[in-house]
């Protein structure tokens, strides 16, 4: 279930048409709360790719309503439009959910110095929040893959909540790790922040590629305030997890992927 096994989320990945051999390629994860709190890591590297730019201005005021993904194009070294296209995706995605742009996080990988067709992405966006279920987080981590072979996902139980994720490994374009974590435990974007920092540096190296990412969204739906200790011990073990899944992979291209199910269950 992974990100979806919190209650609360919602997911889906599709095939939207940004890769050419007909893998999924867009994902969406929605918080639909009752909160929205949310934490984030991005690059520390200067040369921030336009997805990380808007969104870490999102992640500062500390709420995510949802989330859009993409492979087969980082949107890095792309300037002002891609800058652009990004903040275009988000208002997209923002008007089908009856938001604000201001609270949707992108987040994009593949080959560097790619802008994603816009009208296909935003054609992908419409498409998986239309999908978005309790049961798309599979298909989801699968969407995010550039040369990972398969997805990778893991959930635990802590007491009256649970923790999600799915992330992606490096692929030798542009290095990008991302890694989407969700809990239906009630935190403010204030713990969500000082909780996601210490839990990814234990388990997973310095982020500084231009599109590397994670966040952390809590829909408080448990009703569940957690132990701030107890919380720590689980989210660290979720995101060893990830890096031990992504640290064993053989980062092969999609091509040694079947086409029929892309590395997951169909």
């Amino acid at each position: 279930m992974s990100v979806t096994a919190p209650r609360g989320f919602r997911a889906a990945g599709v095939a939207a048409g940004l890769s050419t051999d007909g893998a999924r390629d867009v994902a969406v994860v929605v918080n639909d709360g009752p909160s929205r709190a949310a934490g984030a890591v991005f690059t520390d590297g200067t040369d921030r790719a336009a997805p990380v730019l808007w969104s870490a201005q999102v992640a500062a005021g500390g709420r995510v309503r949802a989330v859009v993904l993409n492979s087969d194009g980082a949107n890095a070294g792309t300037g002002p439009l891609g800058f652009q296209d990004v903040h275009a995706v988000a208002e997209h995605a923002a008007d089908a959910l009856s938001d604000s742009a201001a609270e949707i996080v992108v987040c994009s990988s593949g080959p560097a110095d790619v802008r994603p067709p816009l009208d296909v992405l935003r054609d992908g966006v419409t498409a998986a929040l239309d999908e978005a279920s309790r049961g798309g987080g599979l298909a989801a981590a699968d969407a995010i893959r550039t040369t990972d072979t398969v997805a990778k996902i893991v959930f635990r139980r802590g007491d009256g909540y649970t923790v999600g994720a799915m992330a992606k490994g490096p692929d030798p374009s542009v290095s990008t790790v991302q890694c989407v974590l969700t809990t239906d435990a009630e935190l403010t974007a204030r713990q969500c922040q000082e909780l996601l920092v210490p839990a990814l540096s234990t388990s997973f190296a310095p982020l500084t590629a231009t599109n590397d990412a994670a966040l952390l969204m809590a829909s408080g739906a448990s009703g569940v305030r957690p132990d701030q200790d107890a919380f720590a011990a689980l989210l660290t073990e979720v995101c060893a997890d990830l890096a031990a899944q992504v640290g064993t992979d053989t980062g092969a291209t999609s091509d040694d992927v079947p086409a029929t199910d892309h590395g997951i269950p169909t």
